[in-house]
């Protein structure tokens, strides 16, 4: 029986040590988190005023979409032909981009939500232009119609 008592008596030894450190860690969680609560942040002016230059540089009339590229060529002149050629077929029907990536100038058409909507009119477009393929671009937001 004595087996036992000792047994029993160091049970209850590791169940007091575990409360007692289990409280100690209750109180120094609590007393911690006052030590936080009492921190304040100062408002920079300055880190406010790129925050709202960055923020306003967003354009959010701009959305992923596609468009047709007819033509891209390291001479302008090519593509100012193409868009020539483009608009005596097309006159004001599809909106069209002529740009520069270094080191090409690009000409394109269209500002297509969907890849099907710039397929529809790809097939249209291909009869004249052969080498027009459809490229994502960050396209303008479409108007919204009742």
């Amino acid at each position: 029986m004595i087996i036992v008592h000792v047994e029993v008596g160091k049970n209850i030894k590791n169940a007091m040590g575990k409360i007692i450190s289990f409280l100690a860690f209750i109180s120094v969680f609590l007393s911690s988190s006052s030590v936080y609560s009492q921190v304040t942040t100062e408002n920079n002016n300055k880190i406010e005023q790129l925050l709202i230059m960055k923020n306003a540089a967003i354009d959010t009339n701009k959305i992923a979409g596609y468009r047709i590229q007819l033509a891209f060529n390291t001479d302008r002149s090519i593509i100012d032909d193409t868009k020539a050629n483009f608009l005596k077929l097309f006159p004001k029907k599809i909106q069209n981009y002529t740009l520069y990536q270094q080191p090409y100038w690009k000409f394109r058409v269209g500002n297509f939500y969907r890849e099907i909507d710039a397929l529809v009119s790809l097939k249209e477009i291909r009869t004249y232009f052969p080498d027009a393929f459809i490229v994502p671009d960050n396209i303008k937001r479409p108007s919204i119609s009742n």
